[in-house]
């Protein structure tokens, strides 16, 4: 009996826990984004204050929802090892370009567009958050815990992994370049 990748049952319902959290944390934290952004839009009273955050929200949204399909995407490997592994990291890595691109677009909107010091401070919350978003997924694992103390250790003693998404884009192979399979590729 083969326990696959994920091992045993116990290990792989673990996993799939784990994993359906996290999907299911990132896009809980876009919903609740949004639903406060249109409560509190009352009290934004300049187009360019409106611009201005909702645009490094869009971004976050954005890095968020690609996190999230992450996530689901491993939690199917858990049944199918393989399932769409030829295409995740090529996916994946143009992603990483756009939302490079949008976030120095961002910076850019934040600052033309600005309406005043506490839009400046939310706008810049919500960019920085999307920023640390896109490390977290794309560079660097920098969630362990939700102690930030765990963190901090990790960061001072420069044990720092590289994130899931950034291995998936690392071991990503571009087939049709080359026209071969995995399986006759010689490495």
């Amino acid at each position: 009996m083969s326990l696959g990748i994920f091992g045993g049952n116990s290990l792989k319902k673990q996993i799939k826990q784990r994993l359906t959290s996290l999907a299911t944390g990132e896009l809980v934290a876009v919903v609740v984004f949004w639903v406060n952004f249109f409560l509190f839009k009352k009290w934004i009273t300049s187009t360019n204050a409106l611009i201005s955050i909702s645009f490094p929200l869009l971004i976050l949204s954005f890095v968020l929802i690609q996190g999230s399909i992450f996530w689901c995407i491993l939690i199917k490997r858990i049944s199918k090892p393989r399932f769409a592994q030829k295409y995740t990291g090529r996916i994946y890595k143009g992603l990483k370009i756009i939302d490079l691109i949008l976030l120095c677009i961002g910076i850019l909107v934040i600052i033309f567009k600005y309406s005043g010091f506490y839009t400046l401070i939310i706008s810049l919350a919500i960019w920085i958050f999307a920023v640390i978003e896109w490390v977290n997924y794309y560079k660097l694992q920098l969630s362990y815990s939700l102690n930030p103390v765990v963190l901090l250790k990790y960061i001072l003693q420069r044990k720092l992994r590289k994130s899931k998404i950034a291995n998936e884009i690392d071991n990503s192979f571009d087939f049709e370049t080359y026209g071969e399979t995995l399986e006759k590729a010689k490495f």
